[in-house]
């Protein structure tokens, strides 16, 4: 098997340039089009492809073959010339692939942010939120923040609750992945930005206006469904409480 190797790879080197630069164009493709697990089984070929280069290189040297293995190397860096700057814009560029991971069930129900913005022409679109204290399905109102997706603000009304604070967490409802919640900057986690301190108050009002939060998990346009829970943790006991959810389509913000 060994010898079998070896002989391939001294009898193919020039193939092997070659099958890294297909490797690096396919993997720039996939970082626009293809599921993450795609990717990973090309970056996987590609590392292999490496692998056999090198070795093609030691087995020639030692077959006294320099001015191949010259040859060899001078072919793999003009293929590196040529598509890598091509695969490392892919790779800086292109979505995350989130939204391509988890695509959203056929027949579930989700929510659609509602539209806080102004279009070109600077004329007000502002959509208005119905709220209904008998209907706890209104309580919860997810708003577009900005120009960018991902940025989003939120509403929130209730009846009676105690001094604490309201805040938010949120999953990917397939597998029930939780967002923006393992963030370098632990402020930018949904749970932290989210945060709202109340008073106590006995009567339905609002709680919580346009307050805003970011979902970094996927890119523009690239839509997944999520689960937005509501949470009451109270400032004398520190219990928390889930107050209500919905389940919204969001997009992330790219980064």
């Amino acid at each position: 098997m060994f010898q079998t190797i070896r002989q391939y790879l001294t009898d193919n080197w020039w193939t092997l340039p070659l099958y890294m630069g297909a490797c690096l164009l396919i993997l720039s493709i996939c970082f626009f089009f293809a599921p993450s697990f795609v990717e990973e089984i090309f970056s996987i070929v590609l590392l292999l492809v490496i692998v056999a280069l090198v070795a093609s290189w030691v087995f020639l040297i030692r077959d006294k073959r320099g001015k191949t293995v010259l040859l060899s190397v001078a072919m793999s860096i003009g293929v590196l010339v040529v598509t890598g700057p091509i695969s490392m814009i892919g790779a800086m560029n292109g979505p995350d692939g989130f939204g391509r991971d988890h695509t959203i069930p056929e027949g579930i129900e989700y929510n659609i942010p509602l539209n806080n913005q102004q279009d070109r022409t600077y004329q007000n679109v502002l959509e208005e939120a119905t709220v209904d204290s008998l209907d706890r399905n209104t309580y919860l109102q997810i708003w577009e923040g900005e120009f960018e997706g991902g940025i989003y603000q939120y509403d929130f009304y209730y009846t009676g609750l105690a001094k604490g604070v309201i805040f938010l967490r949120c999953y990917e409802i397939t597998q029930n992945e939780p967002l923006s919640e393992n963030m370098v900057d632990k402020k930018s986690n949904i749970s932290e930005c989210s945060k709202v301190p109340i008073e106590k108050s006995d009567e339905f009002k609002q709680y919580v206006k346009k307050k805003r939060f970011t979902i970094y998990e996927g890119d523009w346009g690239d839509y997944y469904a999520a689960r937005i829970e509501v949470w009451h943790r109270e400032a004398a006991t520190g219990k928390e409480t889930k107050l209500t959810e919905k389940i919204y389509r969001v997009q992330g913000w790219m980064r």
